[in-house]
């Protein structure tokens, strides 16, 4: 056998199924993932990647949990006001898993702390929600060639993709989001748009169904589209991503 009794009867649902398996769910429970942002987006990931189980999570953020969070972010609480997220969501991920192993770093991600950050993991999941901390992490991922999975989300709108950094035909963020820091900053933060929860739990789960799929490697990954949910009408609309040649982040690849 390749699990023990515990973690058989823990994941059966996910055993039986012949996509997963037990070599599947061994590789989960194997896997070591960073979660970057531990906010709207975050909060599905952590709950879908922690039943699941895998093994090992880098959590990593620098922000305390408010009230005006709880409308999304369900694994913070009224009991966790104040505190921050790092130690609200490992409170969370033990209670529902203890078996997991965290690592916790309560700080912001940037170009300099993300190869320590990020250097023996398996897959980055990008749930942070400032340019400058997407523009690094994609670069780092490229830089260790790492699996990214990307998602945002605004008001009732999302989309989620992955970029595969091995892959040569796979584009990187920057290729996607070539506008300059500055221009991007523009774009409404939910502080000043809104954001309804049910869309960050969409997106936030379609990235951790992402995540699942490149990690056990079933399926096919979303690398190459960009996923556009529009919760108004409850529909998806696919967009081919390619990768640009003359991209300043992966560009110098061959």
């Amino acid at each position: 056998m390749i699990l023990n009794d515990d973690e058989l009867e823990r994941y059966a649902r996910q055993v039986v199924m012949p996509e997963i398996g037990e070599e599947g769910q061994k590789r989960l429970c194997d896997s070591h993932v960073a979660i970057i942002g531990l906010g709207g987006l975050g909060a599905p990931v952590i709950m879908a990647l922690a039943g699941a189980g895998i093994g090992r999570l880098s959590l990593i953020d620098d922000d305390d949990v408010s009230l005006s969070n709880l409308n999304r972010q369900f694994v913070h609480n009224t009991q966790t006001l104040g505190l921050s997220k790092i130690q609200s969501a490992a409170a969370f991920i033990h209670s529902l898993n203890p078996e997991i192993t965290l690592h916790t770093h309560h700080q912001r991600f940037d170009a300099e702390t993300g190869p320590t950050l990020l250097g023996d993991v398996d897959i980055v999941i990008d749930c942070s929600d400032l340019p400058a901390t997407r523009y690094a992490v994609n670069a780092c991922c490229i830089a260790l060639q790492i699996p990214l999975v990307f998602g945002g989300a605004v008001r009732t709108d999302g989309q989620v993709t992955s970029f595969l950094p091995a892959d040569e035909k796979s584009p990187c963020f920057r290729c996607l989001f070539p506008e300059a820091d500055v221009e991007f900053a523009q774009a409404p933060s939910c502080a000043q748009a809104g954001i309804l929860g049910t869309t960050t739990m969409v997106i936030g789960a379609l990235q951790a169904a992402e995540a699942i799929r490149i990690l056990i490697g079933f399926g096919e990954s979303l690398c190459g589209t960009l996923l556009l949910y529009d919760g108004l009408n409850a529909s998806f609309t696919p967009i081919k991503a390619q990768r640009a040649p003359d991209c300043s982040a992966c560009g110098h690849r061959p």
